[in-house]
């Protein structure tokens, strides 16, 4: 994303933060185990001394993989990084004989915005939701087992793709192994296990936890004014004569992670206009304040 100078500013490095300001304003990338729930796979961060640990995008009991963990005051972005696209490995097995053609083919027509019927066994309202699919890339054919990776829009169901990819081939098919690669930003070869994370943490090693600037790298940016900085701790919306720089692809009601002159996050806005009047406009409100992390 280009960044656009409104006005000049003299701007501080970014200071790294210690080990005790990580645990109460940062985040943590794990490589989620199988066999158990998210819930409870983050439960041994309290027993830490962690007030709140938030996942970010639940996985199922049996799927591995990318599981951000938002911790302390960094949870109240988690519904950022939950709304982020994911990308999966999956296996699923077809019940009867097929073609690689067949498969490509299935694939290309599941590729763009699909209607997924939410499944059953779902925690939400079950009801038809358009999602996106973004690329389905097939890895590997053995016999009746096909290994694929999927990008996806946040809360598609892979599981429910499989039953509806098999049910358009006409032969039938059902997931056996889901693994997340990706979720934002964030990549599974970046993720920790419960036991490095641990090792780390008692040894007061900071490597244990990642920034919150890094959950944002996605979405579209905003610097402020240091004399904005006290209007926007108490709640107040951002005029645009406090704006100093922004990213060049803000739209109307899009979500605008908000930085301070020492590029620290310092909460979520939401945009009430676009970028080039962000960047022409002396008067009236650039951004009203969503989250707040001062």
């Amino acid at each position: 994303m280009k960044i656009i100078v409104r006005q000049k500013a003299s701007y501080k490095k970014y200071k790294n933060k210690t080990f005790q300001e990580l645990m109460n304003h940062s985040l943590v990338l794990l490589n989620k185990e199988k066999g158990v729930s998210s819930r409870n796979f983050t439960r041994f961060l309290l027993d830490l001394g962690f007030n709140k640990a938030g996942h970010a995008g639940t996985l199922d009991p049996n799927t591995t993989g990318v599981l951000p963990i938002l911790l302390n005051r960094g949870n109240k972005i988690s519904s950022i990084l939950s709304l982020s696209k994911k990308e999966y490995i999956a296996t699923m097995i077809v019940h009867k004989d097929f073609t690689k053609d067949m498969i490509e083919s299935t694939f290309k027509s599941f590729t763009g915005e699909i209607d997924q019927l939410v499944p059953k066994i779902s925690a939400v309202k079950r009801q038809v939701r358009k999602r996106n699919i973004y690329s389905i890339k097939l890895i590997s054919i053995n016999n009746r087992l096909v290994k694929f990776k999927v990008l996806c829009q946040a809360g598609t169901y892979i599981r429910k793709l499989i039953h509806d990819m098999g049910e358009s081939m006409g032969t039938g098919a059902h997931m056996i192994e889901l693994e997340r690669t990706k979720s934002g930003p964030f990549k599974l070869n970046e993720c920790l296990s419960k036991d490095k994370f641990i090792k780390l943490f008692n040894k007061k090693n900071i490597n244990c936890f990642r920034p919150l600037e890094d959950a944002v790298k996605d979405i579209n940016k905003v610097w402020i004014d240091d004399g904005a900085i006290i209007p926007w701790s108490k709640g107040s919306p951002i005029y645009f004569k406090g704006i100093l720089k922004f990213t060049s692809d803000i739209k109307l009601n899009s979500k605008i992670a908000v930085f301070n002159t020492s590029n620290e996050l310092i909460g979520i806005g939401i945009s009430k206009s676009n970028s080039d009047d962000f960047l022409n406009k002396d008067e009236g409100i650039a951004f009203r304040n969503y989250i707040n992390l001062i």
